[in-house]
């Protein structure tokens, strides 16, 4: 996950592209084609979330060495750390767009790939912006985003594996309160306060 900047940014652009060469690439078919690759690509973008939540959750905070990887991340939010295209790539044809092009059409597959596609855009460009703060005007409109996600990296706090949106947090009950007790560790003007007792009593949550 530790791959440099060049590595960072490689998913903005190589999946920027691949989204612009698979609508391309639809806009040649018919137009019913062209229906069912829309609506298969809602689908893939509207399940995003859920997807996003359970990686997150249950791959890169439970899986070995993956969890030991990620905690890089936790541990220097603004270093340039993050997941592999390659191993994003293998994720994506493996357990999605294989097993949909066999069940169902390539044209589906292609369609609910790109959607999921465009929503891994937009978790990196909100995790980004998260811990950059840039763009600035998006950072301001991301306030809450910012706020949930500093909440995540509290190490002394579970939860808020939802990034790009809280709702699946809501409902498997991992969402932290924007005021947490003082045995959790709670928010008080914009720095993390550590439980009573610990030795360490506040993290700036100021990036």
């Amino acid at each position: 996950m530790l791959n440099g900047k060049i590595g960072y940014y490689a998913d903005f652009i190589i999946y920027g592209v691949l989204v612009i060469v698979l609508v391309a690439f639809t806009l040649r078919e018919s137009r019913s084609a062209q229906l069912i690759w829309l609506a298969a690509a809602s689908a893939g973008a509207g399940s995003w979330t859920l997807v996003e939540y359970l990686l997150h959750r249950f791959v890169l905070h439970r899986m070995p060495l993956i969890a030991d990887l990620h905690h890089a991340h936790h541990a220097a939010p603004r270093a340039y750390v993050s997941t592999p295209t390659w191993a994003s790539a293998l994720v994506l044809v493996g357990v999605f767009f294989v097993p949909i092009w066999r069940l169902i059409s390539l044209n589906v597959a292609l369609g609910a790939v790109g959607g999921l596609v465009a929503g891994w855009l937009w978790y990196g460009i909100v995790h980004h912006v998260i811990h950059y703060r840039r763009p600035r005007r998006l950072a301001i409109a991301l306030r809450g985003a910012t706020h949930r996600h500093h909440l995540h990296h509290s190490p002394y706090l579970s939860g808020n594996f939802g990034v790009t949106t809280a709702i699946w947090d809501y409902v498997f009950g991992t969402y932290i309160a924007a005021h947490s007790t003082a045995s959790n560790g709670y928010l008080h003007g914009g720095q993390l306060i550590a439980p009573m007792g610990s030795a360490t009593r506040s993290t700036s949550l100021k990036r």
